[in-house]
């Protein structure tokens, strides 16, 4: 039995529009994207052509993260919650 997600959910619809990051298995190209309407069509990377070689997920709104590459240790993602600011100062918790 195949399983289908209703486009009309709730979670449908907040996942359709997170932000989503994209990154390239082969050449480690990568992308945050603004929601799925905007991902490469065909799974087709743009800096190295390499097809369905993406790995992805969605970005929470209140989340941002680092992004760091090197020989000795790959890529590494750090994630963060996002500071909230009010009357242009950082809350402390």
């Amino acid at each position: 039995m195949s399983q289908k997600q209703d486009i009309s959910s709730p979670s449908a619809k907040l996942y359709g529009s997170l932000p989503i990051f994209v990154l390239c298995e082969r050449c480690y190209w990568c992308a945050t994207y603004l929601n799925k309407t905007r991902l490469p069509i065909g799974d087709v990377c743009s800096q190295c052509s390499t097809i369905d070689e993406f790995s992805s997920f969605p970005i929470s709104p209140n989340e941002s993260f680092t992004f760091d590459y090197s020989d000795k240790r790959g890529v590494e993602l750090e994630f963060k919650n996002r500071e909230k600011y009010e009357n242009g100062k950082r809350n402390k918790k």
